[in-house]
């Protein structure tokens, strides 16, 4: 069934017919074509799939804590300190800020006070603050850098920017 021009087919597949003018923009450009729209924060955590790892720790660790008295109940304590490690552990990234989570707390940098970015032994990501200090941004890896600097507003360069 051929339509007639300026008439919907209904069809979506990568065949159908189009002109660049009908095409969508970008997701994140604006129709107007002004610079693209920002994500109010981006989150960098571990991916929540791994929780299944710790449940089959869990699993693992039963008969042990079952059968060899309460004491052995303690066994539950690894896949327990592991799953707070996991959902607690993060990197917050916003127009404004960064804010990396620990177990034990967390940091807040504004962006002005980060000098630079460092990759540590393997893969990990520092914050290098004008003071000197380092922090660890958990969860962020050099893959993510181009979207590190996106947030950052042009403060820190996208080093794949220039490939």
């Amino acid at each position: 069934m051929a339509g007639r021009p300026g008439e919907s087919t209904g069809r979506t597949d990568a065949t159908a017919a189009h002109t660049p003018a009908e095409e969508a923009p970008d997701a994140g450009t604006p129709a107007d074509g002004s610079a693209p729209r920002l994500p109010a924060s981006l989150t960098f955590r571990t991916p929540r799939v791994s929780v299944l790892a710790v449940l089959a720790i869990a699993a693992c660790a039963t008969p042990l804590a079952t059968t060899a008295g309460g004491w052995a109940l303690l066994v539950y304590l690894f896949p327990l300190a592991l799953l707070v490690w996991l959902l607690r552990t993060g990197t917050t990234v916003t127009a404004e800020s960064v804010t990396a989570r620990t177990v034990l707390g967390r940091a807040e940098m504004p962006w002005d006070e980060i000098g630079s970015l460092r990759v540590h032994r393997q893969a990990r990501l520092q914050a290098v603050l004008r003071s000197g200090k380092r922090v660890t941004l958990p969860s962020v890896r050099p893959r993510d850098l181009p979207r590190f600097a996106m947030m950052s507003g042009g403060r820190l360069p996208d080093p794949y920017a220039a490939e």
